[in-house]
């Protein structure tokens, strides 16, 4: 299942670069989106001519793979259950893009089927944010309401507020996000109820369920720019200091990958050297370098089946994604943890 580990490295990447100013992940999803069309244009004119059998042969395959994606999720929808609807919404996403509503009032359905649900409710926002059409207050509202720890939501009002010039507006949500917990996207209860619905329908067993699922989930961003604009300013003022140490010890809470290193990526700027939590953060970022480079390493072993059908099962019962992944190298014979002989590429950074 090559398309979690490409995904996660870049994600590690963009989050580091996102920490020292970069452009909003806005932005950059769409130059990343450009590029990747050009590439594959090119790629598809190079394969064509090399073997123009073999290019047929697999735009077959691909278009076979989209009937059968478009079977899966019409066969949810029909379902009914709260976790069906929410699988064809999300399913629907990927072949009807950002601005089709189906995939909106197919996650509005699954939320009135389970309103308590903090997955649910996350993911109707996350459709919701990048459908222009849609209001986002009252599912962020309703989000709150339910998970009043988790500052997620705060990230989604603080990027509007920054891209309105709103001072006031920016001013509330940066507070709202520093008295924040933990930013958590519900990776582990998504990705598992998700996968669940949609293993053994369609022709799609738990792998490849799996890989649509988190293939899908990695399109979704948060934008880190505008906290950036606010924390890592030269000569942050006194009273501001408290506030964005509290968001970086939120982010490194989170519970995926991507936002554990925007946390500890921010940290490492907020903290002065020799200090304790520098050292603290320091290791966190040499620990998540490690990973990285235990993945690149083992690219084989962790593309396999095999691999992809061992991380399905471990999903469901971890609570982040970060444990799932430690769990998951360890079954493969992997340590998961830097030896003390390893040579950090950035060491302290």
């Amino acid at each position: 299942m090559s398309i979690r580990s490409v995904m996660l490295s870049a994600a590690v990447v963009a989050a580091t670069l996102c920490a020292s100013g970069c452009a909003t992940i806005s932005k950059w999803k769409q130059e990343h989106r450009e590029a990747s069309l050009h590439r594959k244009e090119e790629d598809e004119a190079a394969a064509a001519h090399a073997d123009p059998q073999a290019y047929q042969d697999t735009k077959r395959r691909m278009a076979q793979r989209n009937a059968q994606l478009r079977s899966l999720q019409a066969a949810l929808a029909r379902r009914g259950d709260a976790d069906s609807l929410a699988a064809s919404a999300l399913f629907s996403r990927a072949f009807q893009g950002y601005s089709s509503t189906a995939s909106l009032d197919l996650a509005t359905r699954a939320v009135a089927a389970a309103p308590a649900r903090t997955d649910l409710a996350f993911m109707q926002l996350q459709l919701c944010e990048t459908a222009p059409q849609c209001d986002p207050a009252p599912l962020e509202s309703h989000l709150l309401q339910l998970d009043p720890q988790n500052g997620v939501v705060w990230t989604y009002v603080l990027m509007r507020a920054d891209r309105a010039k709103d001072p006031a507006a920016r001013a509330t949500a940066f507070y709202g996000l520093a008295q924040a917990r933990r930013i958590d996207l519900y990776w582990n209860q998504i990705v598992s109820h998700m996968v669940a619905a949609g293993a053994g329908t369609a022709g799609f067993d738990s792998n490849a369920a799996l890989t649509q699922v988190i293939g899908i989930e990695a399109t979704f961003a948060l934008a880190f720019d505008p906290i950036a604009k606010l924390c890592l300013v030269p000569g942050l003022q006194p009273e501001m200091l408290d506030p964005c140490r509290q968001i970086a010890a939120a982010f490194r809470q989170g519970d995926t990958a991507v936002v554990e290193a925007y946390g500890s990526s921010l940290a490492l700027h907020l903290w002065p050297a020799g200090s304790p939590e520098r050292a603290e953060v320091a290791a966190e970022r040499r620990r998540l370098r490690y990973r990285v480079e235990l993945m690149n390493r083992n690219k084989t072993k962790l593309n396999s089946t095999q691999a992809t059908r061992t991380l399905a099962g471990l999903v469901g019962h971890y609570p982040t994604e970060q444990t799932t992944y430690r769990a998951f190298y360890q079954q493969l014979g992997l340590n998961p943890d830097p030896p003390d002989n390893w040579k950090d590429p950035l060491p302290g950074g």
